[in-house]
């Protein structure tokens, strides 16, 4: 077993399951753990993310002291949200961040002017289907990352920037963008909201008993899963502008470092606010979906092995894992434009792999063109992150430095940023 002073977990809820990493100073993993749900049922249950969290605690404990953890935080799916009472007890089921409000909150939230037409925030939008089940007079409006931070810490009156960000807040201004007065309902239900790596109090001692941890050990304000997975990318070191980290999986993601925020609705550009910066990115419907319509993954691996990453094919599409398309194009209309195709498997293959690269320029560009610095290094995350030859063609089209991530799991960004907000305090 491991025994350091000091140690940082981090604790991430996706869609899938769960998992927790633990930390020590230099940033290092010590421990790990994690588990799946069983079937989507379980993985909307708010019990059921409750006992994987102890699950994952319990295994830790048996590859470290949990006594030697000197801070925790959370990260959970951005606009995943439910209804609570003081102790915590769910007074509804949770709303998914995939779920649209329902036509009758959006004409309540329009009626009472609190917003209008597009600048509805989703997230507020389902704490009024989830409240206008019961209407209940006392509750906490909490996200999936908030109420699991506040079984540890047994506080469920608070939220971080990130995740309120859809609840409507602001973190230009510290404020609310409607008036939280006109809600149907008492405005306090509404979270107190704090930075990232805020200390909002210490473990319970019911944690402490049940799992070792030292009465002194801090619970800080976590983030959403998107920007944990950016934080374990980047890293604590490189959260300076100018540093950007692009995720291929099945869509294409970016991500970049901005002095300044930077939000375009028309175009899908939202920025969070992180510490001393802005991270300002964007989705396109490109990406390993797009790819997976053409080849398997053992093919692509196989043809990769006669591209040479340095020649241009000369060959221009625009490949989608569906059709539409929001960044770095506004259409909802678009199709998938991979034509003509050539005899040649590797060949096409190294003209998609060249398309999606143009596409991430493009987005990169138009962050660019509304004020975000073009990246001077990109660091990469999912599946595409593995295909070296891919990372070299993206480099030559994208004019700067690309290189696969050490470390992506979201989990590790929470605990770093429970280790800056230890750090820090």
């Amino acid at each position: 077993m491991i025994s350091t002073k000091q140690l940082y977990l981090g604790l991430d809820a996706g869609t899938s399951g769960l998992r927790g990493i633990c930390i020590d100073q230099q940033a290092n993993t010590v421990a790990n753990a994690d588990i799946r749900f069983s079937d989507a049922d379980e993985a909307r249950d708010p019990q059921a993310w409750k006992a994987g969290v102890n699950s994952i605690l319990e295994n830790l404990s048996g590859q470290i002291s949990l006594d030697q953890v000197d801070g925790i935080a959370v990260d959970g799916q951005s606009g995943t949200v439910l209804l609570c009472d003081d102790a915590g007890v769910p007074l509804s089921a949770p709303k998914f961040y995939n779920e649209l409000p329902s036509k009758e909150s959006i004409d309540l939230l329009e009626g009472r002017s609190l917003v209008d037409g597009e600048e509805i925030p989703p997230t507020l939008g389902r704490v009024l289907d989830l409240w206008s089940v019961d209407q209940p007079a006392d509750f906490h409006v909490v996200h999936q990352a908030d109420w699991l931070a506040g079984n540890l810490s047994g506080r469920f009156d608070f939220s971080d920037q990130n995740n309120a960000l859809k609840l409507g807040y602001d973190p230009s201004t510290a404020d609310w963008l409607f008036d939280p007065t006109a809600l149907p309902f008492q405005s306090d239900a509404l979270p107190v909201v704090y930075p990232p790596a805020t200390s909002v109090g210490r473990v319970t001692e019911m944690m402490s008993d049940e799992f070792g941890f030292s009465d002194d050990c801090r619970i800080f304000t976590g983030t959403t899963d998107g920007t944990a997975a950016f934080i374990a990318a980047s890293g604590l070191d490189n959260l300076s502008p100018g540093t950007a980290v692009t995720s291929l999986g099945t869509t294409l993601v970016i991500k970049s470092v901005s002095p300044e925020r930077v939000d375009v609705p028309s175009f899908g550009i939202y920025s969070h606010r992180l510490f001393e910066n802005w991270i300002a990115g964007g989705a396109s419907n490109t990406g390993g979906g797009a790819l997976l319509k053409h080849f398997t993954p053992e093919e692509m691996s196989a043809l990769s092995l006669k591209i040479d990453p340095d020649v241009a094919t000369g060959l221009d599409y625009y490949p989608l894992a569906s059709k539409g398309e929001r960044f770095p194009i506004s259409d909802a209309g678009l199709e998938s434009r991979t034509e003509p195709r050539p005899d040649d498997p590797a060949l096409f293959l190294a003209g998609l792999f060249e398309s999606i690269a143009r596409i991430e320029k493009r987005g990169f560009d138009l962050m660019q063109a509304h004020g975000v610095p073009y990246p001077t290094l990109i660091k990469t995350s999912g599946g595409g992150s593995q295909n070296p030859v891919w990372l070299k063609v993206r480099e030559r089209i994208l004019g700067t430095k690309v290189i696969a991530a050490a470390e992506t799991e979201p989990a590790f960004g929470a605990a770093l940023i429970a280790l800056h907000g230890a750090v820090g305090s």
